[in-house]
């Protein structure tokens, strides 16, 4: 005989309360130690999540993904990390077959809209989004709808949310190099000389800065092309969990490799 509904109910709601509790005690002891100012995420995984759950549809784990995106962003706003960046889409992904790329790309473009929806009725208060990469590079319903995010979020105070799209760091620098020139050229006739800090002020992430910490799922043990140039004192952590199977523990795991790293972390930047 099964319990009542309102008895399931009532103990899903105390669970959940305990969770909730447990959750904060452990984060207020992880904050005894320093916290990273910024983490980024190369979110790895999705397809091999969907094959090794039996998911049908080409989005089915990107779907899956995007849950996972949800909660990990909860957990950063409550550690207290001012700054998240999300490695959503790079350029290499648009090799995928077409139909796969436009599944990608309508289930982006559904959860912004989504987000957009819930900041315009205040349900999004604490969280600004910003979009960087070659942003030209989307279809214009995708990039009008990125535009428009950005701008209803633009004032909002706290956990700063940086979605890379369209995205490589050897592209970033060649645009950035480009821009940079541009902009010496402005200047006048006269000889200019083009130093590192004139490139990454032109950079596409040169809005937030270096990341601290580096988390990648997936098991693999590379940066597939992201940030290389801004993560070169960062440390990056991978773990053998699929995106979509990250979870507080992960996180968790992660900051407390980061406050045990400090040391090194900190001669290996006055060294450099």
């Amino acid at each position: 005989m099964n319990p009542p509904r309102e008895e399931v109910g009532e103990f899903t709601k105390l669970l959940n309360g305990f969770m909730t509790l447990m959750r904060r005690f452990i984060f207020k002891v992880l904050c005894v130690g320093p916290i990273p100012n910024h983490i980024s995420f190369i979110m790895d995984g999705n397809r091999r999540f969907a094959k090794k759950h039996n998911l049908q549809g080409l989005d089915a784990g990107h779907r899956a993904g995007f849950v996972s995106v949800t909660y990990v962003l909860q957990y950063c706003q409550e550690i207290g990390v001012p700054y998240v960046t999300l490695y959503a889409f790079g350029l290499d992904n648009f090799k995928r077959e077409p139909q796969e790329v436009k599944c990608m790309m309508d289930l982006m473009l559904e959860k912004i809209e989504l987000t957009i929806d819930q900041a315009i009725s205040g349900n999004v208060k604490n969280v600004k989004v910003i979009f960087a990469g070659d942003l030209n590079l989307l279809n214009d319903r995708l990039k009008a709808a990125a535009q428009r995010l950005m701008e209803v979020t633009e004032e909002n105070k706290g956990l700063v949310v940086v979605v890379i799209v369209a995205y490589s760091t050897s592209h970033e620098i060649v645009q950035a190099i480009k821009e940079s020139c541009v902009r010496k050229c402005e200047g006048g006739d006269s000889p200019q000389v083009l130093k590192v800090s004139d490139v990454e002020e032109c950079m596409y992430t040169s809005i937030v800065p270096d990341p601290a910490l580096v988390i990648r799922t997936g098991g693999i043990d590379r940066l597939s092309n992201f940030m290389t140039w801004q993560t070169s004192r960062s440390l990056l952590h991978t773990t053998a969990a699929l995106w979509p199977e990250l979870g507080l523990w992960h996180l968790v795991w992660a900051i407390l490799k980061f406050q045990r790293m400090q040391d090194y972390l900190q001669k290996k930047q006055k060294v450099d």
